[in-house]
């Protein structure tokens, strides 16, 4: 705010996202300023640019005649001999109507808002299912059990919003002989071969290092895939409407997600679903991107799993207490997820409905983990709310109200992300937040952390806006198959029964 002389406001941005950057974006942005002017910054300007302001009055023209005039005439010469970029900024204000209005006008954008119809999740939300090699292909037994469950999603989410498999490359592992099994002439489409061992064969496939045998398994599933999405193009079935896509080269989880955002989706809003991850029981996906258009806070909401149930405790157990008690005020309970009809909490029809575990051993650690959500911190916050909402009168009978937990972790298991969030931030090159060949969780999750040590928890967090959905019932929404070790119990015992021979 300049009150005195005209002046130039000159910014220069860091070249990168970080405290401790120096390196400054050429050439800088220059602002001219009139007498009693101001500057406003917002958005991506408050992340520590550099500002300095110089006065160009006219230090040799005096008396009354226009000398801030002349000053002002100076300072714009003298930025147009320099090669610099100048903007001229001029303010409004807009005074607020009457009262008596202001209550009309608020009125009639309430029913405005309630009358205007709800826009379809086909036209919000595109899905993103990533696949690579594992020991089972090439049958399509996996994802056909993985997209079974999108019904548990809702209708609209299982069988008429866009879906694209993302299908990643692998490297192909020469013979222990060193002799190349394949033919001897050198197709264009071959994938590269490498030399490196593995023990472990699940461990090989989850770093995309493929056999020659396990390759062509790979690339039989890929057309299986074509085919079982081609054929159910214009019939009720989860795999309409569906896309396969195939990566030439290893990519890694994180860079075939990548490829999928740039080229494959052009929905605000993404639901990113691994291939061995399933839904469990009914699960509030419309409710979740609702709470998402309304709330611009909420950037990412991930789907609950075994390992993070808890996480509340699972925070408190790392941090301090007043980092707790902080966490506490950002739990976020949005109108949008108070929902009716019973359907969700620990007598709710989705615990009801949920997917049996296949054998009592998994029933009898099912409920232990459920007598163990009861006494945990993130049950005892949720009841001691109920009770002053109850107390307070504002607690509606057959409604139950989801939360979304504040997380400092981002889970690659089933969550929900804006698409601009994804490609404009966590994919942005210039902070490098995910790693080639690995998980995004791997690399963004230790970046999310420090960023709220050096920010604070509430300023550090909100760049991410990262939580988790919790209905309070105990159990999960997803779970997980184990893609490496899938429907290998067969090869197993043929590998004893050759030990024994």
């Amino acid at each position: 705010l300049t009150l005195v002389n005209n002046a130039i406001y000159s910014v220069e941005r860091p070249v990168g996202r970080d405290l401790e950057c120096w390196d400054l974006v050429e050439p800088a942005t220059t602002i001219l300023m009139e007498q009693n002017g101001v500057v406003i910054k917002t958005g991506e300007s408050l992340w520590e640019w550099r500002g300095r302001i110089s006065d160009i009055k006219d230090s040799n023209s005096c008396g009354e005649e226009s000398s801030s005039d002349k000053g002002w005439k100076k300072g714009q010469k003298k930025l147009a001999l320099s090669n610099k970029r100048s903007v001229t900024l001029s303010f409004r204000g807009i005074l607020p109507p009457e009262p008596s209005s202001l209550s009309k006008q608020m009125e009639s954008c309430k029913l405005s808002e309630e009358s205007k119809p709800q826009v379809p999740l086909a036209k919000l939300l595109t899905i993103i299912v990533t696949t690579s090699p594992i020991r089972s292909n090439p049958s399509t037994e996996l994802l056909e059990r993985t997209f079974d469950t999108f019904q548990f999603a809702g209708s609209e989410f299982a069988y008429e919003c866009t879906k694209v498999i993302v299908c990643d490359g692998c490297r192909v592992l020469e013979d222990d002989t060193g002799e190349n099994t394949d033919s001897d002439e050198k197709k264009d489409d071959d994938p590269p071969k490498i030399t490196r061992k593995y023990a472990n064969v699940k461990q090989t496939l989850r770093n995309g290092i493929a056999t020659v045998d396990q390759a062509k398994n790979y690339t039989e599933l890929k057309k299986r895939l074509h085919k079982l999405c081609a054929d159910s193009q214009g019939t009720q079935s989860t795999f309409s409407n569906t896309t396969v896509v195939e990566l030439e080269e290893r990519h890694g989880y994180g860079f075939a997600l990548r490829h999928a955002l740039y080229n494959c989706v052009e929905t605000p809003y993404v639901c990113v679903i691994q291939h061995d991850r399933t839904f469990m029981r009914p699960t509030p996906i419309q409710e979740v991107v609702s709470t998402m258009e309304s709330r611009e806070e909420i950037k990412y909401v991930g789907v609950s799993m075994k390992s993070n149930l808890n996480y509340y405790d699972i925070f408190s157990s790392k941090y301090s207490r007043r980092a707790c008690t902080e966490l506490k005020t950002m739990i976020i309970r949005p109108e949008q997820l108070n929902i009716s009809g019973n359907r969700y909490g620990p007598n709710g029809h989705s615990i009801a409905n949920m997917v049996e575990p296949p054998s009592e051993k998994r029933r009898k650690l099912r409920d232990i983990a459920r007598e163990t959500y009861k006494a945990s911190h993130q049950n005892i916050i949720y009841e001691e709310w109920v009770e002053s909402m109850s107390s307070s009168g504002a607690n509606q009978d057959g409604f139950h109200q989801l939360s979304l937990t504040p997380t400092l972790f981002w889970y690659d298991n089933t969550h929900i992300v804006r698409t601009e969030h994804y490609r404009d931030f966590i994919y942005n090159p210039v902070f490098k937040m995910v790693a080639r060949g690995g998980f995004v969780e791997d690399k963004l999750s230790p970046i999310i952390k420090r960023s709220c040590e050096r920010l604070g928890l509430k300023d550090g967090h909100a760049k991410f806006g990262c939580y988790l959905l919790d209905d309070h019932s105990g159990d999960v929404f997803t779970g997980h198959l184990d893609g490496g070790s899938y429907n290998t119990a067969g090869l197993h015992v043929k590998r004893n029964a050759s030990e024994r021979s």
